[in-house]
């Protein structure tokens, strides 16, 4: 299949670890492979977008290694690049990553659930949720000539998030509701390889700051922000698995450029009153 095409896992090269692995060592675990998948693969995906893979971008190194293969002698990882889920499901992409941004940014009017106190797969914003997308800003547009610190992002996300909750729900006051604005940050990392947008948001941290606190309903109407956290559940996706695509109200904002994907793997866990380098919140 061509990557022009929809596909959920799009090969980048190969990746040789008989160097590491006789011919009579065991099919390595899960631990074992992921770890390999990071330091042999990782290389390959960036050479293969020459230099310019985000390693906190929308789109994660995988590969393949069959059990089967692996008994037949064959020490070969398949390395590519994919959109995972928090949960481990895949998201489709549409194109060849070469030719896509791949700024971390979901679509407005998607909420995203919530596992324990922290970050979940997007779900429908009746369902209990740890943020709601508000809007997308383009930081290139504000700052075209070199990276802003997150000092800078911060005082000019501010603004322009506050403006777009105005916007996403006219009349509603955030903090009566017991939300509070939040939005990400992006790094100089990513801002070197071409990302530049983020999203703002809303969510509610728990009473003790521990954590996200489970949210249910949109922002435009009427939520419900619950004390406890919310239940963890422990992912049992089959590999490969697609994910089941949450669409945004048809009559939300600020579209992005494409379907919904998962958040940063490295995005917060923490309740918006504690940002991580990545999120920070609006007072």
């Amino acid at each position: 299949m061509a990557c022009t095409e929809e596909h959920l896992f799009e090969m980048v090269g190969v990746a040789d670890v008989s160097g590491v692995f006789g011919k009579d060592a065991p099919f390595p675990p899960p631990e074992q492979r992921q770890q390999l998948q990071q330091e042999r693969c990782t290389p390959v995906a960036n050479q293969y977008l020459s230099g310019k893979l985000d390693p906190h971008g929308r789109f994660k190194v995988s590969s393949l290694t069959s059990e089967q293969e692996w008994r037949n002698g064959d020490r070969t990882m398949r390395c590519g690049l994919q959109v995972p889920t928090a949960s481990g499901a895949l998201y489709p992409v549409f194109g060849p990553v070469a030719k896509l941004d791949q700024s971390d940014v979901y679509d407005t009017g998607i909420c995203l659930g919530i596992n324990g106190r922290n970050i979940g797969d997007p779900v429908t914003c009746d369902r209990p949720h740890s943020y709601e997308i508000i809007g997308t800003v383009d930081l290139g547009a504000q700052f075209p000539k070199e990276f802003p610190d997150f000092r800078r992002q911060d005082e000019a996300l501010a603004n322009a998030c506050a403006a777009m909750a105005g916007q996403y729900a006219p009349g509603q006051d955030m903090k009566k509701k017991g939300l509070e604005i939040a939005w990400d940050n992006r790094s100089q990392e990513s801002w070197n390889v071409g990302s530049r947008k983020v999203n703002c948001k809303v969510g509610a941290p728990l009473p003790d700051s521990s954590g996200l606190a489970p949210v249910t309903g949109s922002a435009r109407g009427e939520v419900v922000v619950g004390k406890e956290p919310a239940p963890t559940v422990t992912a049992t996706v089959p590999p490969g698995a697609p994910a089941t695509t949450v669409q945004p109200p048809a009559e939300a904002p600020h579209p992005s450029e494409r379907p919904p994907a998962h958040a940063d793997q490295q995005s917060p866990s923490s309740a918006p009153s504690q940002p991580s380098p990545t999120t920070q919140q609006g007072g």
